[in-house]
């Protein structure tokens, strides 16, 4: 009868089974930490598509401190200043626009050009207004045409011609007016555009440039 022989494990299968154990127990921790790293990738994938304002509450009820706060916007636009520096009036009352900013005929030379202005008809003494805050830099007469060129130099670069006018005989270059005063008269009908009838001749310049007045004064695109 044969003797049942018990065989003990050799050294290597003793080191091949601690190698597989070890293997093991590094993915699981693998696995481990796949998990946690990628729950936490998702709650912040879900706070970025959040929008910013629904984490002010959490916040004191300020935005987040990476967004751009009003200071830091920018202030070189075209911001309007609706004070009266900036904001123009028609230059005579009872506004009667006869002829805008544009290529047209002219009447009174027989040919089609730039109107560079805007015609106010008006009989002549009706009061003219300065249109905006200025200080007056020219009044030009002219004699023989019998009427005079008002010019005022306003803030921003900007200013405005008044054309067939009398000034009053007060208005004294270098002087402040403010929008509203009256600088004048309107003249009876001379010059070059004396087939208009009476009327004052209206011009904006912005940086020395003709630019149409109605962008200031906003009567035709009301």
């Amino acid at each position: 009868m044969k003797e049942n022989t018990t065989t003990k494990p050799t050294k290597k299968k003793r080191l091949l089974f601690w190698l597989i154990l070890a293997a093991s127990l590094l993915i699981i921790a693998a696995i481990v930490l796949g998990i946690v790293f990628g729950v936490r990738g998702g709650s912040q994938e879900v706070l970025l598509d959040k929008d910013p304002g629904e984490n002010q509450e959490n916040n004191g009820g300020n935005p987040p401190s990476n967004l751009p706060s009003d200071k830091d916007k920018d202030q070189s636009g075209d911001t309007v200043d609706t004070s009266s520096q900036y904001e123009f009036i028609a230059p005579i009352e009872n506004v009667n626009l006869i002829k805008a900013h544009e290529f047209c005929y002219d009447k009174t030379m027989d040919w089609y050009r730039l109107h560079q202005a805007m015609d106010f008809g008006a009989p002549a003494g009706t009061n003219i207004l300065a249109a905006v805050d200025g200080k007056v830099t020219q009044i030009l007469t002219d004699d023989v045409l019998d009427y005079a060129v008002i010019e005022i130099a306003h803030a921003d670069n900007v200013t405005t011609v008044y054309k067939f006018v009398d000034p009053l005989s007060t208005l004294k270059v270098g002087q402040e007016v403010s929008r509203g005063d009256v600088i004048g008269t309107v003249a009876v009908a001379s010059g070059r555009e004396n087939a208009d009838g009476e009327h004052l001749h209206f011009e904006v310049f912005k940086n020395g440039s003709s630019v149409d007045p109605d962008d200031y004064l906003h009567i035709t695109t009301k």
